[in-house]
């Protein structure tokens, strides 16, 4: 063999040590395992981890780190965990380049989202039903994905996207409503994220612009359970909220993947139970997601659910 081809094999077979060296340490590392960050309401929600590892049957190795909302796709897209749950209709999926798993046991139920208003407000002021329905079946999961892409990522103000919005679909008269004197207030409230203090712009400007009614706004409250008791002790008048989240977060019940069922189920027993009522939802919906890099997703293999449990089965090890 000459001295040129020994130094070649010399040199493939160290380079082949090295590889199976750094490939043994790195499986046996502590922390490289796959990871995962979730929301507060996400770690503990029946229709959330605690469900879908049930659904499914697995369990991260490590115990995913709760994570603000709003931090979890960057931290996704930057590498400091690999799984998030996220958000149909939210932006940054897409912005961040972010892959949603496909949900194959269909475990994730509808989350349609609709005006939830006090029956008593209705009673005092009948004609805010046909305002805030004029918003009924309007907005698809596009539509609604790059209402809140214009606020997270390009820095819009969400009262100015959703007057942009309104204008654009002509559910607005240029100044109908500006110089009404105002007889009456009604409050709107919102949890804490973006859709959510978007929509509740939309529905205040709909009633600012198209009634007599002053709005007191009282968004970015906080969570689901804030947001509820507030309406039903009559410290708002209405907010947005989804349907999975009335069926299985509040009234405790399971869930059910017909969306027709679902809100008919909420609307008969909110009513009922609470004095509050459902109107027609939005359009989209904004169920949950689990979410990936796109390119670890497609590294890994890993399209669907069912396809993260078999890798975590395996090995959990990122590549």
């Amino acid at each position: 063999m000459s001295m040129k081809r020994k130094i070649l094999s010399l040199a493939a077979g160290f380079f082949l040590l090295c590889l199976l060296l750094l490939v043994s340490r790195h499986r046996s590392a502590p922390g490289e395992h796959l990871t995962a960050g979730f929301d507060a309401e996400f770690l503990t929600r029946p229709d959330g981890y605690p469900g879908l590892c049930v659904k499914y049957g697995f369990q991260f190795p490590h115990p995913p780190r709760q994570m603000d909302s709003g931090l979890m796709y960057r931290a996704c897209a930057d590498g400091a965990v690999d799984v998030i749950n996220g958000f149909a209709t939210d932006g940054r999926i897409p912005a961040y380049n972010l892959k949603v798993l496909e949900d194959d046991l269909g475990f994730f139920p509808p989350y349609h989202a609709a005006p939830l208003v006090r029956a008593e407000t209705l009673r005092e002021h009948p004609e805010l039903q046909q305002v805030l329905e004029r918003l009924s079946g309007q907005i698809d999961d596009q539509e609604m994905r790059q209402l809140n892409l214009m606020v997270d990522e390009k820095g819009m103000k969400a009262r100015d996207v959703a007057r942009d919005y309104l204008q654009s679909k002509d559910l607005l008269k240029p100044g109908s409503g500006s110089s009404q004197e105002k007889s009456g207030k009604v409050v709107v409230g919102g949890k804490q994220f973006t859709e959510q203090e978007i929509l509740g712009e939309m529905l205040s400007i709909l009633i600012e612009d198209t009634t007599d009614l002053k709005v007191t706004r009282r968004l970015n409250l906080g969570g689901t359970m804030i947001c509820f008791n507030a309406l039903k002790a009559g410290d708002l008048d209405l907010y947005v909220e989804y349907t999975g989240t009335g069926l299985m977060n509040i009234l405790k019940r399971d869930p059910i993947r017909d969306p027709d069922e679902a809100f008919r189920q909420v609307h008969e027993a909110f009513q009922k139970e609470y004095d509050l009522l459902w109107l027609k939802p939005f359009g989209f919906n904004n169920t949950y997601t689990l979410t990936m890099k796109t390119e670890n997703s497609q590294a890994l293999g890993i399209e669907s659910i069912s396809d993260l449990v078999a890798f975590l089965s395996e090995t959990g090890v990122r590549p």
